[in-house]
């Protein structure tokens, strides 16, 4: 008898809670077939909107020769709304990070020039990036500039040779290797080496909210972080632009002088490159090398400190490195337009 009553009770048991699933599910079912009538039903009475701001605006168009043109074009426009917005939110968000670019650059500039903005924690920091942009880049530089000397100058020398213009040797090799392509490859290795660190580092440390700690604790993160970071990179990009140059021309003449082509001594050689360069060479060149490691060092710790709720790494070291690319590409071309 008691193990009937058990049975029954566990079968009253569970009548109740199918009952009362069924009633939860009905109602769920019930409120969610409402939510998408009214969705729809929300839906097609915009379209209905729409069209009818559409056709306003054909009305107002007034007859003239060419009226039917206008309605092509308003009509064109119309539809081609949603990607403009999509274009448009993308170019607003580049400009609006190149606006911060700058703005950051700036306030770097200014709290430079503070004796009490270097202290301790901040020499540390700044000693310590420079350390892995300039020795964790060297050999990345010295085998990437020694690629370009067997492929750039050594082709140009042996080329130029054949055709009797060895006499404008230094004035190609300055226009094509020292302003152009150094610059950019060197800009290119700064960034995949240091910057994509960077970023992931600054962003770490905005996640874990390490940020906030230091502002709570009454330390500036954009003097502890961004200012020796932007330094260090700037001084990283000269030296390992200055590496670049010299390797990659004087492996360019040990192929050539190997193979040839190349006559003169390496002093001459290096004479002759320094005589083909203006004033200007000797000023923007240089400049053009701190500027790109500057914007490099500056952009990589804004994009990893401006983290979102949805930003993972993953997502945010892309986003890095095209933002980098983007600023790299930006400096050649303001400093190409000068020379």
């Amino acid at each position: 008898m008691k193990h009937l009553g058990d049975l029954k009770g566990k079968s009253l048991e569970k009548n109740d809670t199918k009952d009362h699933i069924e009633v939860m599910l009905s109602n769920l079912n019930k409120d969610g077939i409402d939510d998408l009538d009214q969705y729809i039903e929300d839906i097609r009475s915009r379209e209905i909107q729409e069209g009818q701001r559409l056709s306003t605006q054909l009305k107002e168009v007034q007859g003239s020769r060419f009226s039917w043109l206008l309605k092509i074009w308003i009509v064109i426009f119309w539809y081609l709304r949603p990607l403009l917005y999509v274009m448009g939110e993308k170019t607003r968000s580049y400009l609006h990070f190149l606006l911060g670019v700058l703005a950051a650059s700036w306030g770097v500039l200014i709290e430079s020039v503070s004796p009490v903005t270097w202290r301790r924690t901040v020499k540390y920091e700044f000693q310590r990036t420079l350390g892995q942009v300039i020795c964790g880049g060297f050999f990345s530089t010295f085998f990437t500039a020694t690629l370009a000397g067997l492929a750039v100058v050594s082709q140009a020398i042996f080329w130029l040779g054949a055709a009797g213009l060895t006499k404008m040797t230094g004035s190609i090799l300055i226009t094509i290797l020292v302003r152009e392509v150094a610059p950019i490859l060197v800009g290119m290795i700064l960034l995949g080496r240091n910057g994509i660190l960077t970023v992931a580092e600054c962003s770490l440390l905005a996640m874990n909210g390490q940020l906030k700690a230091l502002s709570t604790m009454g330390i500036d993160p954009f003097i502890t972080i961004v200012l020796p970071r932007a330094w260090a990179f700037t001084i990283g990009s000269f030296t390992l632009g200055m590496i670049f140059g010299t390797t990659s021309l004087f492996m360019g003449y040990v192929v050539t002088y190997a193979m040839g082509t190349m006559q003169d001594s390496i002093w001459v050689f290096y004479s002759n490159i320094l005589s083909a360069m203006s004033v200007s060479d000797y000023i923007l060149v240089p400049l053009k090398f701190l500027v790109m490691g500057y914007v490099v060092g500056v952009g990589s710790c804004i994009t990893g400190m401006n983290v979102k709720i949805g930003d993972e790494p993953s997502t945010l070291l892309p986003k890095g490195f095209t933002r980098g690319i983007m600023l790299i590409m930006v400096v050649n071309i303001l400093f190409t337009l000068d020379f």
